[in-house]
């Protein structure tokens, strides 16, 4: 402790050396801002051009976050409405159907044999259950949504999947109590499923190879063979029912369960001690109609804790829906489910439209990189507070996972945490599955995040000015890799018990990537900090974290206090790395997500970049660099692995004032769970300086770049000196009050008119 404080004491004699001057202040980087800047006090930017329900996001963010949702695909003979809710476990009427939405990746079987997890280490499952077939690809019985409905001559039931790469693998089977009384029906439902409910009078059990609807009254009527529609593109079976075969009338009680079919495809295979059942125990792997308040958020990593253990005891009486045929047959049509507190949502993702299922992570104890959840509809986790109000725009709080979880980890682990950041804040928060445990948020697991900021936008209504990115530990290197790259969208960035490296390092040089691809060759953040002029950087680790040295967090610190950052680091002596997680107790963390606003048109932009994480070989990701503030779409002469860009830009567009970078101490005390030492960098505005007409650039292998005269301060007609520092001619595009004017420019001076 006493080694860590010193080497505090240090940075900070450092940094007031360095900050000090012939008057005592200087700007970041010698340059100033203007007032408005400072305090992120401006209007909304304009509504976004895509079209109605997108303002809630900032202007300059990839590609990603602004392309329309893919739709779908819809079973043929579906006769209804496709509008099923984006809440997991949520119900709703709709023209004639009811349309449930079931929780994703939850197919595991009741509490049994304790298992290893094979995806997602430090999330573990309630259920034990896997899948004896390949085929099944680790998910083959996960129901994804149920719905039934009522045409006049006819009932539908239809089941989507999550995965169906083969239809004969799964078997699903509802259970009906048509008359409310437990008397007149069976408890022990038919086919082998081993699970009970009282009164079921009839069951349809449907897998690829038919339909079988079964009277289970003594002396009932005679099983009734009707067709499966099976849709391998929109991954459903759809049954239709003749009303003569089946007729319907008042009030229904219905359940769903499935597994994976047996031999003959008219029941339930049974699950072996091998693939995680206790002897005795249920065929099921999933259950649907779980009402999402029925599932609990503690300890609750995939949403099947409530499912797991009443499958363990074989009643599953609990999950049902209620079937008014009168309200289906009047095409009743109710809104959809947005309920506040905490829950997963899913949407439908670009990407991943030619894989299914679930794949081992292959990897060490870092992971394989890679996805593991590969389907084309992805799940999410997110907390509305009960005082969200439409009419009203809402921030939004990122809380991005850590390495070896998933996207529940706050919800499951960290309830005092989800309280504090998004209820008591009155902040809507979002968590990313990241397609897998160990993404560190490169590719695939960043077009997550762009694409769930997008659904997000699309249903709540959003506050783009106070938007604050925040995650642990690999959640906390998405919070550099992810700020950094884009400073000009986010308000506060907070990292607790991050990796200045994608891995682990011990100082600048002395470390090593998690593995191999962008971890290896784009993955350290440090050369970045200097993007972070304007977005001020909270960052909280403990002396004692065993997977992220303190000793690279310090030199980070430095980094901030070097160039003359706002910053505040909490240094928390004794704690570890896993514990403190665990104990999920970050009030001061909380406490300093509030802030003033985005900054927007400062007057000195700073942006450096690696360019291979455009991926200019994958464009249907749209991720990547876009820019900042008033420098747009900057483009590398060379983007290959481990190349870096920079352009360092400075307007005297308008006045703005001079500022002191001036360290603040202080002390977390109590503090929660320990004491803390605190360093804090603040800035203290100065005289302003006078607006001018000159616009300096300087690129390193930068190819193209937009620069925005007006955002760079520049009233419309005035003749603007540009100065042009650069190795190799780039092309820059000026967007000026008459159009946008191109120009290739080698090292030199032009004039150019806003």
């Amino acid at each position: 402790m006493r080694r860590a404080v010193a080497i505090l004491v240090a940075c900070n004699l450092a940094a007031a050396a360095a900050a000090a001057g012939p008057a005592g202040a200087r700007s970041a980087g010698g340059h100033a801002r203007s007032t408005h800047e400072l305090t992120g006090a401006r209007p909304a930017g304009p509504a976004d051009p895509a079209g109605p329900g997108l303002d809630g996001i900032p202007a300059n963010v990839p590609p990603a976050a602004r392309a329309p949702e893919r739709t779908l695909p819809v079973p043929a003979t579906w006769p209804f409405p496709d509008a099923f809710p984006r809440t997991s476990g949520a119900e709703r009427l709709i023209g004639g159907a009811l349309e449930y939405s079931d929780f994703l990746y939850d197919d595991h079987g009741a509490k049994g044999v304790p298992r290893s997890t094979p995806v997602a280490s430090l999330a573990p499952t309630v259920g034990t259950y896997d899948y004896a077939a390949s085929n099944a690809l680790m998910n083959g019985a996960d129901i994804f949504r149920v719905a039934i409905g009522a045409t006049p001559s006819a009932t539908w039931w239809r089941v989507d999947w999550n995965t169906l790469a083969d239809p004969n693998v799964p078997v699903v089977e509802f259970a009906l109590d048509t008359d409310g009384n437990a008397v007149t029906g069976v408890p022990a439902w038919p086919g082998g499923a081993g699970v009970s409910s009282p009164g079921i009078d009839r069951a349809l059990i449907i897998s690829s190879r038919g339909a079988t609807l079964l009277d289970t009254a003594a002396g009932g009527a005679p099983p009734a063979t009707v067709p499966v529609t099976v849709d391998t593109s929109a991954r459903s079976f759809v049954v239709m029912i003749p009303r003569t075969t089946l007729p319907v009338s008042g009030t229904w009680t219905v359940r769903v369960a499935a597994g994976v079919a047996n031999a003959a495809g008219d029941g339930f295979a049974p699950v072996d001690s091998d693939h995680g059942a206790l002897p005795g125990q249920p065929a099921v792997f999933n259950v649907g109609f779980r009402d999402h308040t029925q599932e609990p958020q503690a300890s609750n990593f995939w949403m099947e804790s409530a499912q797991a253990n009443a499958l363990a005891g074989g009643d599953i009486s609990a999950f049902k829906a209620t079937v008014d045929w009168a309200a289906l047959d009047a095409a009743t049509t109710t809104p959809e489910p947005q309920p506040t507190g905490y829950s997963n949502r899913w949407y439908v993702s670009s990407i991943g439209w030619d894989q299914q299922g679930v794949v081992k992570d292959s990897g060490n104890s870092t992971g394989d990189l890679r996805p593991n959840f590969l389907g084309r509809v992805q799940p999410y986790a997110v907390y509305i507070p009960s005082t969200y109000d439409p009419a009203t725009p809402t921030p939004l709080t990122w809380i991005l996972h850590s390495l070896g979880v998933q996207h529940n980890q706050y919800g499951a682990i960290d309830g005092t945490f989800v309280a504090q950041a998004c209820e008591d804040r009155h902040s809507i928060c979002a968590t990313t599955l990241g397609r897998g445990p160990d993404g560190w948020y490169f590719d695939e697991a960043e077009v997550d995040f762009w694409e769930v900021w997008n659904r997000l936008a699309l249903t709540y209504t959003l506050d783009p000015e106070h938007t604050v990115l925040s995650g642990y530990s690999m959640g906390g290197w998405a919070t550099y890799k992810l700020g950094l790259a884009h400073p000009d969208l986010f308000a506060k960035a907070v990292v607790l018990a991050g990796p200045p490296l994608c891995g682990l390092r011990l100082a600048q040089g002395f470390g090593g990537a998690a593995g191999p691809g962008p971890c290896t060759t784009d993955g350290d953040s440090s050369p970045l900090i200097e993007n972070a002029r304007w977005l001020p950087y909270y960052i909280a680790h403990g002396t004692s974290d065993e997977l992220v040295p303190v000793s690279s967090v310090l030199q980070q610190v430095k980094f901030f206090d070097d160039l003359g950052y706002r910053y505040r680091f909490e240094l928390y002596p004794g704690q570890d790395h896993l514990g403190w997680a665990v104990e999920g107790m970050w009030p001061s963390a909380v406490a300093h997500m509030a802030n003033d606003g985005v900054t927007h048109d400062p007057s000195h932009v700073t942006l450096g970049w690696y360019p291979y994480l455009d991926r200019t070989d994958h464009p249907e990701w749209g991720i990547g660099t876009t820019g900042a503030y008033w420098i747009r779409n900057p483009k590398a002469v060379r983007a290959t692995p481990g190349s870096a860009a920079r352009i360092d830009a400075v307007s005297t567009g308008r006045a703005a004032p001079t500022y002191t970078p001036q360290h603040v101490p202080d002390a977390v005390v109590p503090g929660q769970p320990t004491p803390g030492v605190v360093v804090e960098q603040t800035w203290q505005a100065g005289p302003d300086t006078l607006a001018g007409t000159t616009l300096s650039l300087r690129f390193d292998n930068v190819a193209t770049v937009t620069v925005d005269l007006a955002g760079a301060g520049f009233a419309p007609g005035t003749p603007v000196t540009v100065t042009v520092m650069t190795a190799a001619p780039a092309v820059i595009t000026f967007k000026t009050s008459t159009g946008d004017q191109a120009i290739s420019a080698a090292a030199g001076t032009y004039t150019v008119t806003a």
